[in-house]
C-alpha cells in the first residue's frame, strides 16, 4: 500500500488536558473509567469492587447506590474515608436520585473554582498589605480580604476526585424507561460532568462510574448498551452460561480472538473468587489489558 500526503496542516491536533482526570497510583487502570463488575450472587463482587476502590487511593468522594445502601455492612465500614452518609442511596425506584447526584459533584466543581478565585483575591491583598504603601490608602476590600484569612478548602485546592458505585439495581427503576436514559446518558458523559466555567481550566470534574450486575444481559432492566459498548474497565468472574461467555468475547472481539479470551478467563478463574479483569485502556507500562484478579498479568 502506498501513502500520499495530504498536504500540511492536516495532522491531528489533541487538545490540552486528560480525559483520565484522576492519578492513580502506577500499577492500577486509569481514571475516569467506566467499570462493570460481573458475576453471580457471592461470587465476590463487593469484596473486589471494594479492594479496587481502596487500591486506587486517589478516591476522595464515593456515591453509593443500592437498595443495601442502609444495612451498613463490614465492607461499607472500609470505606468510610470516602463514603459519608448523605452520599448514600437505597431508593433505588427513585430516578430523582441521579440528578441529585450530578447536582453534588456540580457542587463540588463551583467550590473548587470559588476557592482558586478567593485565593487570586487573597494572595493580591496579602501583596499590598505588605507593599510600602501605608494602610490607610489601601481600598477596604483589600484589608477586609486579607483580615478574613486564608480561603480554606475541603480537598485543600485539589480537583476531587469522584466514584459513583451502583450495587445490585438491575431491575429497578433506575434501569428502565427513564430511569435506564438517564444513566445511559450518564454512561456517555460521566467524563464531562462539573464542566469548568471558566476558559483558561479545560476539562471537567467528571466522575468514574461502577456497576456491579450479575448478568451480563438480561431481558429487561439490565446494563445499558451505551455502557456495555463504552466499558473502558470490567471484572469478569466466573460464568457457566456459555451465551452469556460468548456476548461478552464478543465485546472484545476487536483486541483479541474468542478462544484466546476463553483461554483467558480459565487461567484467571483458579478459584472461587477469582476473576479477570479487563483493561481496555491500560497504561502503556502495562504489559496486558488482562489480568487474574488485580495483581497478575495475563499476557495473550
Amino acid at each position: 500500500m502506498r501513502e500520499v500526503s495530504g498536504g500540511p496542516g492536516l495532522a491531528i491536533k489533541v487538545p490540552p488536558g486528560n480525559a483520565f482526570a484522576c492519578e492513580t497510583p502506577p500499577s492500577m487502570p486509569k481514571m475516569h473509567f467506566l467499570c462493570a463488575c460481573v458475576g453471580k450472587r457471592g461470587s465476590g463482587k463487593g469484596v473486589a469492587s471494594v479492594n479496587l476502590l481502596e487500591k486506587l487511593a486517589v478516591v476522595d468522594r464515593l456515591f453509593y447506590v443500592s437498595p443495601s445502601a442502609d444495612s451498613n455492612s463490614s465492607l461499607l465500614q472500609r470505606l468510610t474515608k470516602m463514603l459519608a452518609p448523605e452520599d448514600m442511596y437505597s431508593d433505588v425506584q427513585n430516578v430523582g436520585i441521579l440528578a441529585e447526584i450530578v447536582a453534588k459533584i456540580e457542587r463540588e466543581r463551583d467550590e473548587y473554582e470559588d476557592y482558586w478565585r478567593k485565593m487570586k483575591r487573597w494572595e493580591a491583598a496579602q501583596r499590598r498589605v505588605r507593599s510600602d504603601t501605608p494602610l490607610f490608602q489601601l481600598a477596604d476590600v483589600d484589608l477586609l480580604t486579607f483580615s478574613e484569612g486564608k480561603p480554606k478548602h475541603r480537598w485543600n485546592g485539589r480537583v476531587p476526585c469522584c466514584v459513583v458505585w451502583f450495587d445490585d439495581i438491575i431491575g429497578s427503576q433506575l434501569m428502565l424507561g427513564k430511569g435506564a436514559r438517564e444513566i445511559g446518558r450518564l454512561c456517555l458523559f460521566h467524563r464531562h460532568i462539573g464542566g469548568f466555567t471558566d476558559p483558561k481550566t479545560p476539562g471537567a470534574l467528571g466522575c468514574s462510574m461502577l456497576f456491579n450486575v450479575q448478568s451480563w444481559k438480561t431481558a429487561v432492566g439490565g446494563l445499558p448498551k451505551a455502557l456495555r459498548n463504552n466499558l473502558t474497565l470490567m471484572l469478569l468472574f466466573k460464568t457457566t452460561s456459555a451465551k452469556e461467555l460468548a456476548d461478552i468475547a464478543e465485546s472484545v472481539d476487536g483486541e483479541i480472538e474468542r478462544q484466546q479470551f476463553v483461554n483467558l478467563c480459565h487461567a484467571a478463574w483458579r478459584q472461587s473468587h477469582d476473576f479477570l479483569m479487563i483493561d481496555h485502556h491500560h497504561k502503556s507500562h502495562h504489559p496486558s489489558g488482562f489480568r487474574r484478579n488485580f495483581e497478575t498479568f495475563l499476557v495473550p
